[in-house]
């Protein structure tokens, strides 16, 4: 209701309505306002695991390995020169291709570095059939020869990398003795290219390993009696193979 003075006084203004505001305090020039307890430790946190992720190595990658020979090859895998030479299969488990130039193959431990690979690519998870015939040819668009062949009474054999010291595979001192179309290497191998070593059951050159040989099949057995005609019983005996 409007307010009305008096007869011969003077009208007096309406007091204003009082109003309720909040005012933030300015924070002085130099200073910054403190963050949040929460959000202090959740960047504190963040901070020291990258700084820890940023130190940690990248993981090594997997060398190239030996993973299939044959030392007495007479059916199983011709060459270009429809030879049949011995071979040495060699696999990358490695998700990155590796490139193998200045690697070695080697039957002898007493140099890494008999024979060199050229500039020669393995792809990831790939394999390679590299002929141990003594021919000695390393154009990388052609089949590779060594410069030895593989003695199948049994001898060394590695994989050496370019500082002509560290072998990656290596058989030492000397694989057993090998019989004719019959390969050696790793048997039923995982992804990364290791496992059991043995005689395998099928050779795969260039591709996966299978199941080994049975024991038995691996072991000579002598008869104690020459083979011939007889006229009288008698007594053969049989040794050489493991018990059962």
């Amino acid at each position: 209701m409007p307010h009305v003075a008096p007869p011969g006084r003077p009208a007096t203004p309406p007091l204003p309505t009082a109003t309720t505001s909040r005012v933030r305090a300015a924070t002085p020039p130099g200073l910054t306002r403190p963050a949040r307890p929460g959000i202090t430790r959740f960047a504190t946190l963040l901070s020291l695991a990258l700084a820890l992720f940023a130190g940690l190595p990248a993981p090594a990658a997997a060398a190239p390995l030996i993973t299939e020979f044959m030392a007495s090859n007479s059916t199983t895998l011709a060459d270009d020169d429809r030879a049949f030479p011995d071979w040495i299969e060699l696999y990358n488990p490695d998700a990155t291709a590796v490139n193998l130039t200045g690697w070695f193959l080697t039957d002898n431990a007493t140099d890494k570095k008999k024979w060199t690979f050229p500039a020669v690519t393995l792809a990831p998870q790939a394999y390679l059939v590299v002929f141990a015939s003594g021919k000695d040819r390393r154009d990388p668009a052609k089949p590779l020869h060594t410069n030895f062949s593989l003695n199948a009474d049994g001898e060394y054999l590695a994989l050496v990398r370019p500082d002509g010291v560290t072998a990656t595979t290596e058989f030492a001192p000397t694989f057993p003795a090998q019989r004719t179309d019959v390969a050696y290497g790793t048997i039923a191998p995982p992804a990364t290219g290791s496992g059991e070593v043995g005689f395998l059951l099928t050779p795969t050159p260039g591709t996966r390993n299978g199941a080994g040989l049975p024991t038995a099949l691996t072991e000579t057995v002598v008869f104690s009696r020459a083979p011939g005609p007889f006229s009288t019983p008698f007594t053969l005996t049989l040794s050489g193979a493991a018990a059962g």
